[in-house]
């Protein structure tokens, strides 16, 4: 049954923008990016016109689902900011909180009824015919720009603070461990050992890695510019992605930063680029698209820790959805989970490397407790000696900060072995204090998360250089006419507040979850390219050490263009192909 939005009435539309105009009134005292919600407000009024002026027709599914993520969309903006609509028992805080709440409603509506109806666009017309030429075209030029940087701006890298764990291990200083993950020190080792061997220096030999690196993303980053190119995605888009990929600055820094999401990243990218290609029979020689979804998977199950899982949740969903269609595909991805699970916690055990930390996969329920106890709730006197025997409680209560959850993990746990023996009990007292305070639990977790889906927050985007340590890797030759250049060029995007959306985190989880709707609504395939992010973020809103760091959506945001240009452009639901 279908569902025909009619055409709207003058007075109807003034309605909806006296709500979305409550809903920005009410969000300007944000801690947040203001300005993502200006342009989600004005994206959202276009819509409202174009929708007035087109009347839509939707089944009764589309409507109930893009009325839930409306929903959802709306809420999270409340969530988000809670304090601007404290107390909560004021009648006017109540009034202003329901204002808000349908003002993110009708903004989100309007802009989803509008692209479920209009989207797919057409796709180019003009041939394609030379890939070739265009993958070493945008590959020479990306790799050009950010060796350009590299060498003149930022020698020998930009470095992590936790990388400088994997080069210790590297230089035999520490035993190895997937603490940092252990596929990736040894893929840094690779070429590390090669530097030195080449120029017996270890600034030359970081320098020699971050060259690999810096080559390898740009080709991932051609490769699935090329991949758009041969779907007929729009030149005028093209060139948006290439500027993204190229030269937005955020992605210059990352480039040359040795950091385990980057290289996680790139590879998730290389594996969505891939499937991409498998799905909709992108390349003369599909053989090839296979090989690369193999590489890429191998790194992305490997270089980060939840890696594998995530791989594991994206093959599950591939199962269930293609498992008559695609079993080609299914067969590489089942080899795939095995071979990177063996090299994973039964090598470990084999080579007697010590695991993962699994104290980093709780880091909400530490946070949530740890507020109930700096804000001084009452706690049974079971649950406090409980605590008290791995926690420092005055330390909790003292260092206690929203949104950063490592001093309470390393600092005010002071028995970690009495914790883990334990752990039965304290999922236990977990469950008893959240269903007293069940408050204190909710606003512990948006502090803690909000970040990754919030309009987003100026944290850890904008550091570079390399810390000081005792390994000798030192930043040099910084200082001349190309790094000036940079600086000003950088200040033209980083100020303008209207660009703030390009490096907001939450904006980012927003498209991918717009994408994967709008697909699946559809009954196009492409929304299956949307998992392995959402899972990523799913990771990070239950399980995040900070509240907003962009290296960890960094994987989510460099995926966001080719899951951006696989959404916006193609064609309606197509009858399944065999592999």
């Amino acid at each position: 049954m279908n569902k025909r939005i009619s055409r709207t009435s003058t007075g109807v539309l003034l309605l909806q923008m006296l709500f979305q105009y409550a809903w920005l009134s009410h969000l300007r005292d944000t801690d947040s990016f203001y300005s993502v919600y200006v342009l989600c407000a004005f994206a959202g009024i276009f819509c409202m016109f174009d929708n007035a002026r087109n009347p839509r027709e939707l089944s009764r599914r589309t409507g109930v689902w893009l009325g839930v993520l409306s929903g959802l969309f709306s809420l999270a903006t409340l969530l988000a900011n809670y304090p601007l609509f404290q107390p909560v028992t004021s009648l006017l805080n109540l009034l202003n909180m329901a204002l808000s709440l349908a003002g993110g409603f009708l903004i989100t509506w309007n802009l989803l009824v509008c692209l479920a109806s209009r989207l797919p666009l057409e796709p180019d017309s003009s041939e394609r015919n030379h890939p070739g030429a265009f993958f070493w075209t945008v590959f020479g030029g990306i790799a050009a720009v950010n060796l350009l940087y590299l060498f003149f701006c930022c020698y020998p890298c930009i470095m992590a603070y936790d990388s400088f764990a994997s080069f210790r291990q590297i230089l035999g200083l520490a035993a190895y461990d997937n603490r940092m993950p252990y596929w990736f020190t040894r893929t840094i080792g690779f070429f590390f050992e090669i530097g030195c061997a080449l120029f017996g220096e270890i600034n030359a030999a970081v320098a020699f890695y971050t060259v690999f690196q810096v080559l390898f993303l740009s080709a991932c980053f051609a490769y699935a510019l090329l991949t758009l190119y041969q779907a007929r995605v729009p030149r005028w888009f093209l060139g948006i992605a290439g500027f993204l990929y190229a030269l937005l600055p955020y992605n210059l820094k990352f480039n040359v930063t040795i950091g385990k999401d980057v290289l996680f990243g790139v590879a998730g990218l290389l594996t969505i680029t891939a499937l991409y290609r498998i799905l909709r029979g992108i390349g003369r020689s599909r053989i090839w698209n296979y090989v690369v979804f193999a590489l890429g998977s191998l790194g992305f199950c490997l270089w980060r820790t939840n890696g594998w899982y995530a791989y594991l949740v994206t093959a599950l969903v591939l199962l269930i959805c293609l498992r008559r269609q695609y079993p080609r595909l299914l067969a590489v991805m089942a080899v795939l989970l095995v071979v990177c699970g063996s090299l994973l916690n039964p090598y470990f055990q084999a080579k007697d490397i010590a695991g993962t930390d699994y104290i980093e996969a709780i880091a909400i329920p530490f946070q949530q407790v740890a507020q109930v106890v700096a804000n001084d709730r009452e706690l049974s006197a079971q649950d406090e000696a409980l605590l008290s025997e791995s926690f420092d409680l005055e330390l909790v209560k003292e260092l206690y900060t929203p949104g950063h959850v490592d001093v309470i993990k390393y600092d005010a746990l002071r028995n970690r072995a009495y914790f883990l023996e334990h752990l039965g009990e304290y999922f236990s007292l977990w469950l008893r204090l959240g269903l007293k305070y069940p408050g204190e639990y909710l606003t512990s977790w948006i502090d803690q998360t909000k970040g990754y889906w919030n309009s987003g927050y100026d944290v850890g985007v904008n550091d570079q250089g390399i810390a000081a340590n005792e390994l000798g890797i030192r930043q040099s030759g910084t200082d001349n006419l190309l790094s000036r250049l940079y600086a000003a060029a950088y200040r033209y995007v980083e100020r303008p507040v209207i660009l703030q959306f390009l490096k907001s985190s939450g904006f980012a989880a927003w498209v991918v979850v717009v994408c994967f709707l709008i697909c699946a609504l559809q009954g196009r395939r492409e929304f299956l390219l949307s998992v392995p992010a959402l899972v990523i973020l799913a990771g990070l809103w239950f399980g995040t050490p900070v509240y907003a760091e962009f290296r960890y959506s960094y994987p989510v945001f460099i995926t966001t263009p080719l899951l951006m240009g696989a959404a916006l452009f193609g064609t309606k639901k197509r009858p399944a192909q065999p592999s």
